[in-house]
């Protein structure tokens, strides 16, 4: 992916994330549309040159806020099964919590922009070869 490429992309999610924890976008909807991002579109670096290192090293910020979002929405799919309890007791709990993590990654990073979490991560963006 080209430099346009990524930033479209990444205009795209930033868009869903948006109007996901505004309330204009159920978190059903956003969860769905969002899907693997930004595994899916191998945004990490791992399986690219220097030259497209270089492109993504631009985005690094971006790319690690959306990191952050995946994993702190990973855990939800196995949340999810607890609404298939007899009662029903746990009906909604995965889009509760997914929501309130997004308020949270919001508000932490308002201009949705983070720093790497990890050292690979780090390593992979920063490459200076």
């Amino acid at each position: 992916m080209n430099e346009t490429e990524i930033a479209a992309v990444l205009d795209a999610h930033d868009a869903l994330v948006r109007a996901c924890v505004d309330g204009s976008l159920p978190f059903a909807e956003f969860w769905a549309a969002y899907a693997d991002f930004p595994r899916n579109y191998a945004l990490d670096g791992m399986s690219t040159n220097t030259a497209d290192r270089g492109v993504l090293r631009l985005f690094r910020r971006r790319i690690a806020f959306h990191s952050r979002v995946a994993s702190t929405l990973s855990g939800l799919a196995e949340v999810g099964t607890l609404a298939d309890t007899p009662d029903g007791g746990a009906v909604g709990l995965p889009e509760r919590i997914g929501l309130m993590r997004l308020h949270a990654l919001s508000a932490r990073y308002p201009e949705f922009k983070g720093e790497p979490e990890d050292m690979q991560s780090r390593t992979i963006l920063n490459d200076q070869n």
